[in-house]
């Protein structure tokens, strides 16, 4: 089996969201996603991925994804590199599962429980307005969401707040004001509502740790990025100083910028997006470090139906797998795959279809507004950090074709 093209399938109608089908020459399709940043990630798959990987197996998808890990570390791996590594990643998961006819989840491991408890990230989309909502009466929103079975939700009410000051300072009867969403989910519904807090990392760390102290009265499911993680020494002294659960982070990429946080004891719970850290291969990676120093993981996901599925099957074969990130607004309204979510009484479910379970909607593939690229066919010209000296031969050089090795193996 061999890769014969990549295609990026963007959709106007959900502009933050690219997705990546990985054809192949027996007929087999597998399914990608990303987001933020679609048109640097769209150039990354194509132009840089692409020569990578066509003409290769997609079932050794362990070498490939070294190859293009070794091949974008040469010039700085983090961003929409390692966005479309992600993605192709998942795509290959994808179609390993619909070859040995068995889901993902089992590929992975199979099944550490029946179904991984959800919470609500508040996003707003289309007619659902979860974010303005919590601005405006969390209280209510949050009976809305128990109604559904829902108790666990996540919101950042103190954003706004900290435009001001850039993050360097903030009052405490600003805080107070800035957490009433909290008090009014508590005075609406009591402890029948998990209540997460998303700092985006936004402050520094004086303010992180005066946010914590007014916090704490509401009983978080967790403090979640509260300052920037590029010095995890600051948030090792930040979870010292606090009486909150930590949660890390969304902002990190591949296990060799998760291990630091980990040996620093810098948090509680180990975050990662399956589209940044580049994958399902590293993502089970990242968890199973997690699980050396038990500690419970789970995946940020700002993602389609698709992602949320994919999110669900890596995290369910994981045994420190801990409640799982969804947004209503996104898995009710984005109509990008036949099958949708499994989502009852609080909880999802996968199906037991071979890869993921899902396939892309035809209608949305038809569509008019639909934007489709495909490459089948690449001159190699950035692959010599993985074969050998990248000055070795300049661009456009005839020379170029003829260190193709890879593509011939």
């Amino acid at each position: 089996m061999k890769i014969t093209a990549i295609e990026t399938v963007q959709i106007p109608k959900f502009p933050r969201h690219i997705w990546v089908l990985i054809h192949t020459d027996e007929g087999i399709t597998g399914i990608g996603e990303a987001y933020d940043k679609v048109e640097l990630t769209k150039t990354a798959i194509h132009d840089f991925c692409a020569e990578v990987i066509l003409g290769q197996d997609p079932l050794n998808n362990e070498m490939l994804w070294h190859m293009m890990y070794d091949s974008a570390n040469y010039t700085g791996f983090f961003g929409a590199e390692m966005r479309a590594i992600g993605a192709i990643d998942i795509a290959l998961w994808d179609i390993k599962g619909k070859v040995a006819n068995m889901p993902v989840y089992q590929l992975l491991g199979g099944k550490t429980q029946e179904s991984l408890k959800i919470y609500n990230t508040c996003v707003s989309f289309g007619d659902i307005r979860d974010r303005e909502w919590f601005l405006s009466d969390a209280g209510s929103l949050a009976e809305s969401l128990l109604e559904e079975g829902i108790s666990a939700m996540k919101i950042w009410p103190l954003d706004a707040l900290s435009e001001r000051y850039n993050g360097q300072n903030i009052s405490r009867s600003d805080i107070k004001k800035g957490l009433e969403p909290f008090k009014k989910i508590r005075e609406a519904v009591g402890d029948k509502m998990e209540i997460a807090f998303e700092g985006h990392s936004r402050w520094n760390l004086p303010m992180a740790i005066r946010i914590a102290e007014e916090l704490e009265q509401y009983d978080p499911m967790w403090y979640e990025d509260p300052i920037l993680i590029d010095d995890v020494s600051n948030l090792a002294i930040l979870r010292d100083r606090i009486n909150l659960p930590i949660l890390a982070s969304e902002r990190l990429a591949t296990r060799f910028q998760f291990r630091p946080l980990m040996e620093k004891n810098a948090c509680d719970i180990i975050m990662f997006d399956i589209s940044y850290v580049g994958g399902v291969s590293e993502g089970k990676k990242i968890a199973g470090m997690a699980d050396a120093y038990r500690l419970p993981v789970t995946t940020h996901n700002c993602g389609s139906p698709i992602m949320t599925n994919v999110c669900a099957h890596l995290l369910m074969s994981c045994p420190n797998s801990t409640v799982m990130e969804t947004i209503r607004s996104h898995y009710k309204l984005f109509d990008v795959c036949e099958e949708g979510v499994d989502i009852r009484d609080g909880h999802i479910y996968v199906s037991d279809k071979p890869g993921f379970g899902v396939t892309f909607s035809k209608d949305w593939l038809n569509h008019k507004d639909t934007i489709r690229v495909s490459t089948d066919n690449v001159v190699n010209n950035q692959l010599f950090a993985v074969v050998g000296d990248p000055w070795a031969v300049s661009p456009g050089d005839d020379k170029a074709k003829k260190i193709d090795i890879l593509k011939d193996k």
